[in-house]
């Protein structure tokens, strides 16, 4: 009987921590938070490695680019396989197959030693697998928590991501100085193994684990009507259409700086290793106060004018003091506040999100989001390293500042999207 219980959502008033007394919810914070740490600490690892063995910025940056190739190649089958399959059984065979990616490499590093080909051939299935993971992980957390406790358990998720990212890089160099790159890899190894192991505890209604169509027929799965059927619900949710194509544009601006954080504190702050290190902590904690702040606020029934609003017009207002200053001590406190105010707008977002959508289109939602963010990313870190080489990092931060206030401002002629409410029942498809 209390297995049922913890298997259905049930309402009830949110705090930060109450989310916690869900044993499934646990379970899957335990998994994501497990499986973070892992990831980050290989990332730093394979990152140390490829450059120590190449001496080559370019393989840094073919490294991210198959990462990224990855992700939009596989988006769109990737949200229709969720919406068509047990989001659960999904989520554990990527992590297992994740495991046994990143111990082959780690193997591959034991016996044959460092090869750029194999790398690359490992991280873009695993980014492609990871793609495939994340909308799962965004679309069954609405099948586990009643929505009042979405927006406090998003938080959690995400700060906490902050949070061991930034202590799990600092372990990682520690971990390649002393034991070298196979140690990282086997430990991401065992991290995907043990989120594997408490995401398939979750206990689930069959209902809740694999969506269904509602007041419809079930029509024999064809993939390109599916993805053709997600880009139409989307169309037809004006609000949610008119947020997507805003973080198209946003997220270029934001990602100009984000990308630069390292060439911003040195040449426009004159700053050390040290000030590198207080500069990104600040960020994270920032980031990790923002996404708790949701839902302690009505930020998500606003969540349309949150998104203009915080993302937008705070967010192009503080980049454009952050390019214009060159004191330390006016930068800090200005990249917390943007920190704190782009986590809180999407957390909001990914709440509105979990709520509004209906169950057996959320996949092919977050992947369709997903297509539209990742797709950006080349793109806008091409232009920042141009902008820097040309023009400087201080007209690039303050372009990039004037260009997340102009979306902003522009977005305010999208009256569905200033409409948005993460609170209404969605509309079944």
């Amino acid at each position: 009987m209390a297995e049922d219980q913890a298997s259905t959502p049930l309402s009830g008033k949110s705090t930060i921590t109450s989310a916690f007394r869900n044993r499934n919810f646990l379970r899957l914070y335990l998994a994501g938070a497990t499986s973070t740490s892992g990831q980050t600490i290989a990332g730093v690892a394979i990152a140390w490695i490829v450059f120590e063995a190449t001496g080559s910025a370019l393989a840094i940056a073919l490294v991210g680019i198959v990462r990224l190739a990855a992700s939009i190649l596989t988006s769109l089958p990737a949200g229709v396989w969720v919406d068509r399959y047990n989001r659960k059984l999904i989520m554990v065979y990527s992590d297992i197959t994740r495991a046994a990616l990143i111990g082959g490499l780690a193997l591959v590093f034991f016996l044959l030693g460092f090869n750029l080909g194999i790398i690359l051939i490992v991280l873009f299935v695993v980014s492609s697998v990871s793609t495939l993971f994340t909308p799962a992980q965004q679309s069954i957390l609405p099948a586990i928590l009643p929505k009042e406790q979405l927006a406090d358990a998003n938080g959690v998720i995400q700060s906490s991501n902050w949070l061991i990212s930034s202590i799990s890089s600092s372990v990682a160099g520690a971990i390649v100085l002393v034991s070298g790159v196979v140690l990282s890899l086997l430990y991401n190894t065992l991290t995907f193994a043990i989120s594997a192991v408490l995401v398939f505890t979750v206990a689930l209604a069959p209902a809740l684990a694999t969506p269904k169509a509602v007041g419809k027929p079930v029509a024999k799965p064809k993939m390109t009507r599916e993805i053709v059927e997600g880009w139409r619900w989307l169309i037809s949710s004006k609000g949610l259409f008119q947020l997507s194509i805003s973080a198209l544009f946003l997220n270029f601006f934001s990602t100009i700086f984000g990308a630069f954080v390292v060439v911003y504190v040195v040449l426009n702050l004159q700053g050390t290793a040290l000030t590198y290190g207080i500069f990104l902590a600040t960020m994270t904690l920032g980031g990790a106060l923002g996404t708790l702040l949701v839902g302690r606020t009505s930020a998500v029934k606003n969540a349309g004018k949150v998104w203009i609003l915080v993302y937008g017009v705070m967010g192009g207002g503080l980049l454009i003091v952050m390019g214009w200053t060159h004191l330390f001590w006016v930068a800090v406190p200005t990249v917390f506040v943007y920190s704190m105010g782009t986590a809180f707008a999407g957390n909001t977002w990914l709440t509105c999100a979990q709520t509004i959508v209906p169950e057996n289109m959320r996949g092919r939602y977050f992947s369709l989001d997903g297509l539209l963010s990742y797709g950006v990313l080349p793109a806008s870190q091409l232009a920042g390293g141009l902008l820097i080489t040309l023009r400087g990092i201080t007209f690039t931060v303050e372009l990039a500042g004037l260009g997340l206030l102009v979306c902003g401002a522009l977005s305010l002629l999208g009256r569905a999207l200033w409409n948005l409410d993460g609170t209404v029942e969605p509309v079944p498809y």
